[in-house]
């Protein structure tokens, strides 16, 4: 299955590369759907122009109470930029909406498949985490739904971020936090919520015969959720109805009752976790009794799950927005037993986005800047603003970065996000320098070490490269990077020539046994099992 992915995931990288009056607010009604016809601007009729128009804001506009970018529309479309996020607003049918979709990103739909075009293809893909605290559970008895989508792709994802407010006729608004390239924007949903106060966020999961081809199945459903469900169970039927592709865990949460869950898939069955004491969360791996798969043993996923559950527990009663925002941020690696930024951690360093849901007053939060982006500020947004055309004014405050930004401490982060986006362009030099310094400012990160002895291998220096992975596994025996360290060293002794070495490190990777049937598989295969 774990050779299904990595095809799966190169086939992903392949595809990135490759105004009149604001329809009125809708109502929080839990079963009434929300009918928005098609906006006219001052260029109604047929889409036949390519180039958005610029619009000048009319003089007498009350004074705006945030930053917003110049105003350009195409169709019933438009983008106004806020706080220096990208902010597109499409409205109507669906052929109108890509049209606006193209026209007004434009730039950063050919920037994100530039960016992505020399990227290379990582196994090691990311892991998400969602969270969700409620009635007692919460400082106000609010419904705080927190959202880390995580996955290695650093100059790409962190660069080309897109708040999407989406009008389709004659369905529910919504907003769709993603990315400027296809499979990636407004029609495939990962991190979203809408009109109805239903919110949702995606985490890939792992299951006997399921693909990473399959996420934009469960997308595009996903989307189908948002379009046309008020409450959790109108959402249900459709995640039951399907179609469904792959493996998935997907937090669901309602700010109108409230309610949250967590809905564990595959292709073929669907498990419901409910929500114990106004909590629930979920990170890569299924917990349900019905869909628990052993094999799907990555000690960095059920790092995050403890850690979710000890925060839980910690801060049970006092979860408000710069309480959630924390716990996106936390860094506390509960296999280690200690705080480090390179390890198994909910605030990765590879996150590319970082949200936060209010779904009872329709209001959110974005992290904006380079990964990892959680650490970054968070800017605030009201859905039901963007839908009445009054964002100019909204009142939403932002949270502060998080303080370790700029400090001594962030220059551990600053070298390994320059050496690992060096390695994901295939500047292998570059790479081997600045993970080398990461390295040595926290020689306990095995994640630091793995990418630093993977740079040198494809330089040709075997011998610091074991030098760099023996360092890694001295500093981190726990980590989730562990097994993938013992792998590359027995392809580096089996070059070498050297059986003993080489047999020694591949039976590590069996003794540790995470589920990996292509690194696993090799290993047996060259110890002749």
């Amino acid at each position: 299955m774990r050779k299904k992915l990595l095809l799966a995931a190169a086939a992903l990288v392949l595809l990135l590369a490759g105004c009149g009056r604001p329809a009125p607010s809708p109502t929080l009604a839990p079963t009434a759907t929300s009918t928005v016809a098609p906006i006219q601007t001052s260029s109604p009729g047929p889409l036949t122009a390519a180039t958005p128009t610029l619009v000048s804001e009319p003089t007498a506009a009350p004074k705006p109470t945030r930053s917003l970018g110049e105003r350009f529309e195409f169709g019933a479309g438009y983008r106004q930029d806020e706080e220096a996020i990208a902010v597109v607003h499409l409205r109507g049918g669906e052929a109108k909406m890509e049209a606006q979709y193209r026209a007004l990103l434009a730039d950063e739909i050919a920037g994100f498949r530039r960016a992505a075009a020399g990227h290379r293809v990582m196994r090691r893909y990311g892991g998400c985490t969602n969270f969700a605290a409620f009635g007692p559970a919460s400082a106000d008895g609010e419904l705080w739904h927190a959202r880390n989508f995580d996955w290695s792709g650093q100059g790409v994802l962190d660069r080309y971020r897109v708040v999407y407010i989406v009008e389709p006729t004659g369905k529910i608004p919504f907003v769709a936090i993603g990315y400027s390239a296809d499979y990636w924007n407004h029609r495939m949903v990962h991190t979203a919520m809408n009109a109805q106060g239903l919110s949702l966020g995606y985490m890939l999961s792992q299951a006997p015969g399921e693909s990473l081809t399959s996420v934009p199945i469960l997308w595009a459903l996903f989307r189908r959720v948002m379009e046309n469900a008020s409450t959790i169970e109108e959402a249900l039927a459709i995640l039951e109805a399907g179609p469904r592709g792959g493996a998935a865990n997907l937090l669901l949460a309602d700010g109108k009752v409230p309610e949250a869950v967590v809905v564990e898939m595959t292709s073929h069955g669907l498990a419901v976790r409910q929500a114990e004491d106004g909590v629930v969360y979920a990170t890569n791996h299924f917990v349900s009794p019905e869909l628990f798969y052993p094999e799907n043993r990555d000690p960095d996923t059920y790092a995050r799950f403890e850690r979710l559950g000890e925060l839980g527990r910690l801060h049970y009663g006092a979860f408000d927005l710069e309480r959630t925002v924390a716990l996106l941020r936390d860094r506390y690696d509960v296999h280690a037993g200690r705080e480090t930024l390179g390890g198994d951690i909910i605030g990765s360093p590879i996150n590319m986005l970082s949200v936060v849901f209010n779904p009872g007053d329709l209001t959110f939060w974005v992290a904006d800047g380079p990964a990892p982006t959680a650490y970054r500020r968070f800017v605030g947004f009201s859905l039901r603003d963007e839908l009445d055309g009054t964002q100019a004014q909204s009142a939403v405050p932002s949270v502060p970065a998080d303080p370790i930004v700029g400090s001594a401490a962030w220059a551990e982060v600053e070298a390994f996000q320059a050496g690992y986006l060096a390695y994901l362009q295939g500047d292998d030099a570059t790479a081997a320098e600045r993970l080398a310094e990461a390295m040595s400012l926290n020689p306990h990160s095995a994640r630091h070490g793995y990418y630093l002895g993977r740079a040198l291998t494809n330089l040709g220096r075997d011998e610091e490269a074991i030098a760099a992975f023996e360092a890694a596994l001295a500093g981190d025996p726990q980590s989730s990077y562990c097994a993938y360290i013992y792998y590359r060293l027995g392809r580096i002794y089996e070059e070498m020539g050297d059986e003993e070495k080489m047999r020694a490190a591949f039976e590590q990777v069996l003794a540790l046994d995470i589920g990996d049937e292509k690194i696993e598989g090799y290993a047996r295969q060259a110890l002749g099992r």
